[in-house]
This record gives C-alpha cells, structure tokens and sequence, in this order.
C-alpha cells in the first residue's frame, strides 16, 4: 500500500510544505497536492504539480480524469509533444523531476518558448 502524504504550496507566502495528513485550512491560499506514490529516476518523491523530463520529453503531473483513457487518476500531460497526455505507472522511474509548477514557473515558461522557436522553424 503506498504512503498518503501531500504538500501545500502557500500562495501568500510562496513556500512549499510537506505533511503527512490532509488537514482542510480555512486559509484560502493554501494548494494541496497529494503524493503519487512513485518516484522518479533519482529517488525523489513524485506530487502532483511536478515536472518531470527526460532529454526532450517535459510534462506535468496531474490528478483527475484524463483525455487519454477516460480514467480518474493520476496522468502525465505532455507540455512540449502537443497536448497529449499519457496513463501514470511506474514508467515514471525513467524521468527525473526537473522542479514544480509553483516554485520553477520559469521551466514552463521556458518550454513555451520553445514549442515557438520550434513551429517558426
């Protein structure tokens, strides 16, 4: 059975902390993200919110219903190969967590870039 643990990033404060139980907040700033269960090709924790990559390959983690199988869970959408979105499993041992959308918004902002040089070309 895999651990429950989440994080919250703090939007008043812009920091991320790590729990070991949800705990509903009247603090309106507060985004939980849930644990995964998996990890990355280094060891690291994999939540919700991560961006993972592996040379050209970059995507967020997600939880909810996704496009790709018409499941409920949690999914890999696709930032620089279209909009695609992939079914999560253990795959994801082969990435590596290159930051969060929350505290690295620079990597998106980067990829964007990107997927316009890249259609100019």
């Amino acid at each position: 059975m895999r651990e429950i643990k989440f994080r919250m990033w703090d939007e008043l404060t812009k920091a991320m902390t790590y729990v070991n139980h949800y705990s509903p907040d009247t603090r309106p700033k507060f985004i939980w993200m849930q644990f995964t269960g998996l990890k990355d090709e280094e060891g690291k924790e994999i939540y919700e919110g991560d961006i993972l990559g592996k040379i050209w390959t970059v995507f967020v983690v997600e939880y909810g219903e996704n496009d790709c199988d018409n499941c409920f869970g949690f999914n890999l959408k696709s930032l620089n190969v279209g909009d695609k979105c992939y079914a999560f499993d253990t795959s994801v041992n082969k990435l590596k967590i290159m930051g969060n959308i929350y505290e690295n918004p620079e990597l998106l902002d980067a990829i964007v870039e990107n997927q316009e040089e890249v259609k100019k070309q």
